[in-house]
Order: structure tokens, then C-alpha cells, then sequence
């Protein structure tokens, strides 16, 4: 997307806001130029925006605000530096950061009275600034209830997917991570409060197992957090310990789906591909999204399975899983799967947050190393065996994405 066409978008995006709404909006952009304002904004509004001083707080507080509906997935709610009422929806196309969008300019129902005095408080803090010209611009500003303030947000959002500077998708799969984290802490504070120092994750392991055999969605998304929990508190927040107690769970699930009749080769290099994911993780928040979300995969490959169809993505990588150790084209697999090839290079990195290069680089570090970790083969061997062009070419990769050489990696581990 170019940065000609956002801006267009964005024009067009606050400007309808305006138009429907009857709101005032306000994009700001990463970087410090790059704003917009519709018409609807208020006096208020406009002279803070251009104000050299105030500009900067409107700036600043937009992007804090919009930074945490990019981890959230949904609008976020505040009071602006002048304790005015606004909701703030981040501009990420493709989950890439660009800015934020501000509906604001409000005071909440039975505040009337007292806004005044309330910008005459936050100026007094905030300190070198003539308050006269702001106060003369208050009875521009508009009282909104709790409900429109959160109907508003919603709206913004899902202006931002109708103009395409925002992916449903995308955002969808950061709301349910941010849902599925807010779950985990939740179940973490409980088992604090009961203080279980040693739960039974062993236990636990083979029960959640036990729900994804008898195809018990429901049981196990609800079972699957407080599981979490448990995880986190035997591994202490540790994260070498933490992928030790997934690598188990990994270990046991891959073991059930082929005693459930899916084929060997498939379920280790699934369960290869998804350790990958687990060292590659640089927090225990997304080690336990990347658990959460591959439970959530085994249901959706039963769905699949069950029905005419897969997502695109998924028909990819079951094609890339017997493939990736040949030349693979994006023109070949575009006719194994049946699409087109633009349709793959959109809808990978929106399904799966990544490239079909780098999908197929995944798969073939992974296998290299298992190769490396259970076999006598040479280097070059498994770098031929994987896919790759040369010894020299497959060590380049392999340092950049583990930061070890194919050598020191098998050194490691014996």
C-alpha cells in the first residue's frame, strides 16, 4: 500500500466519519507531519491541534492510545491531556503501525458545569501556555454519554476496515490474543490466591489432550487458560522452562493425532513447525498465544477436514509439507492449491503473519534441525536433503534464524 493511496483512504475515512457521524476526527500520523482533521472537529480541537505546545500532547496521547488498541484489537477509551472524553483506533494495514485515528472533543453526561473548570486545571498543571484562548473555545466542546462514546468506537473501527486501511482479520486475531491473555492472567491470580505452588501439569497435560480427542472445542478452549496458568507458575515466568513444559505438551498431542490415524510424517512436522514458532517466541505472552492458537488449529483442521473446503493458507502449508524441500515456486503451489498467485502473496501474511517464503524457510530449518539433532548426516547433506542451494547458503540461513551455525547447533545439543 503506498503512501499516496493511505492518505487518500484517510482523507476519505475521516472525512466520512464526519459525514455520518457528525463527529470530529483527526488522523496523526507516526512520524511528526502527516495530520488530518475533518471539518466536523470543534474550535477546541483545531487550535489544540495547531497549537505548538498542545499539538504535541494531542499528538503524543493519540499514539499511547492507538498503541494499545494495535495489541488489543479494539477501540481504546481515554481522557485526552485536557480531560476531554476521546476513543482512539490504531491505522496498522497489515499489522504494520502507521498512526492513529481520534474521534474526540468531549465531555461525559453532567460535566457541563464544570468543564471549564476542569481545562482551566489541566492548563494551570501543564503550565506556559495562555489559557484565555482555549477557555473561550470550551462551549464548542460536546457532552456524549458512556453508550455513544463506545458506538462511536466501534463505528471508527469498522470504518477503518470498509476504506481498507485496516484488516478485519487481522485485528480479529489481536482482539482474541488480547482476549486469550486477559484470560490467562485472570486464571494466573487465581491460583496466587490459592496458593498452588505445585500444580499437577503432568495431569493437566493428558486432560487437555483427553478434550482435543473427543473433539471438545468448548471444554478445551475453557480448559486451556487456566492449563496456562499452571504453566507459568511451575516455570516462574522462565522462558527456557516454559518451552520445556510445551515441548511435552507438543510431544503428547502429536502422539494422539497419530494414534487418531493422521499420518506420521505429517504430525512430527507439524509439531516441528510449531516448536519453531515456541523458540522463536521472545516472551511468555507469545508462547502462550502460540499454544492457545494451536489448539484452536486442531479444531480447525477437524472443520476443514469435515467439510469441501480449507482456509487458503492451510491448503499452502499441507501442499509446502511435502514440497519444501524442492524448488517450490509460488507459481507451483498457486496451481496445486488452485488460486492465483496474488491471491496466496495477500492472504498468507494475513492468515498466518507471514510470507510463502517464509512459510517454506520455516519448514525447512525445522527439518534440518531434526536431521542435525537425530542423525549422522553431513552438513551439506541436510542442506541438499532441505532444499537449500549450497552448504553455504543453508548455514547463512540457518545462523540468521536460530543465530548458531548448523556446526555449533549439533555441538550444542550433544
Amino acid at each position: 500500500m503506498s503512501a499516496e493511496i493511505t492518505r487518500a483512504k484517510l482523507v476519505k475515512l475521516i472525512d466520512g466519519v464526519g459525514q455520518v457521524s457528525g463527529q470530529g476526527a483527526v488522523y496523526h500520523q507516526q512520524d511528526r507531519g502527516g495530520g488530518l482533521v475533518n471539518r466536523q472537529a470543534c474550535d477546541f480541537c483545531v487550535y489544540c491541534l495547531r497549537h505548538p505546545v498542545a499539538g504535541d500532547f494531542c499528538r503524543y496521547a493519540c499514539h499511547g492510545a492507538a498503541m494499545q488498541t494495535l495489541s488489543s484489537g479494539e477501540p481504546h477509551y481515554q481522557r485526552c491531556w485536557a480531560g476531554l472524553l476521546c476513543v482512539t483506533v490504531a491505522i496498522a494495514p497489515r499489522g504494520v503501525y502507521r498512526g492513529g485515528v481520534e474521534c474526540g472533543g468531549f465531555y461525559a453526561e453532567g460535566e457541563g458545569d464544570e468543564i471549564s473548570a476542569l481545562v482551566a486545571e489541566r492548563l494551570q498543571a501543564v503550565g506556559g501556555m495562555d489559557a484565555v484562548p482555549f477557555l473561550e473555545r470550551v462551549r464548542t466542546l460536546r457532552e456524549i454519554s458512556t453508550s455513544a462514546l463506545r458506538g462511536l468506537g466501534l463505528y471508527l473501527l469498522e470504518c477503518t476496515f470498509s476504506e481498507g486501511v485496516n484488516s478485519s482479520r487481522v485485528v480479529q486475531k489481536q482482539h482474541e490474543r488480547y482476549q486469550r491473555q486477559r484470560q490467562i492472567a485472570e486464571a494466573y491470580a487465581t491460583l496466587q490466591s490459592q496458593d498452588m505452588s505445585s500444580p499437577d501439569v503432568l495431569g493437566d497435560t493428558y486432560q487437555l489432550v483427553s478434550y482435543l480427542h473427543r473433539q471438545d472445542r468448548e471444554g478445551a478452549m475453557q480448559f486451556v487458560s487456566g492449563y496456562l496458568a499452571k504453566l507459568l507458575l511451575v516455570s516462574r515466568w522462565n522462558l527456557t522452562r516454559l518451552r520445556a513444559h510445551v515441548r511435552v505438551l507438543l510431544a503428547v498431542i502429536t502422539s494422539q493425532e497419530i494414534l487418531d490415524g493422521m499420518d506420521w510424517a505429517a504430525a512430527t512436522r507439524r509439531e516441528l513447525m510449531v516448536m519453531a514458532r515456541i523458540e522463536k517466541a521472545d516472551s511468555v505472552e507469545l508462547i502462550c498465544s502460540e499454544v492457545a492458537e494451536m489448539v484452536l488449529a486442531h479444531f480447525g483442521r477437524l472443520a476443514a477436514d469435515a467439510s469441501t473446503g480449507m482456509r487458503l493458507s492451510d491448503r499452502v502449508i499441507a501442499w509446502l509439507q511435502g514440497h519444501y524441500h524442492e524448488s517450490a515456486t509460488l507459481k507451483a503451489v498457486a496451481v496445486a492449491v488452485g488460486a492465483s498467485v496474488s491471491s496466496i502473496a495477500h492472504r498468507l501474511p494475513e492468515e498466518t503473519g507471514k510470507t510463502y517464503a517464509q512459510l517454506r524457510l520455516d519448514m525447512r530449518i525445522a527439518e534440518a534441525k531434526r536431521l542435525l539433532a537425530e542423525t549422522d548426516l553431513g552438513i551439506s547433506e541436510i542442506a541438499d536433503t532441505c532444499g537449500f542451494s549450497d552448504q553455504s547458503h543453508f548455514t547463512r540461513l540457518f545462523r540468521s534464524a536460530i543465530n548458531l551455525t548448523p556446526g555449533q547447533f549439533r555441538q550444542l545439543l550433544t
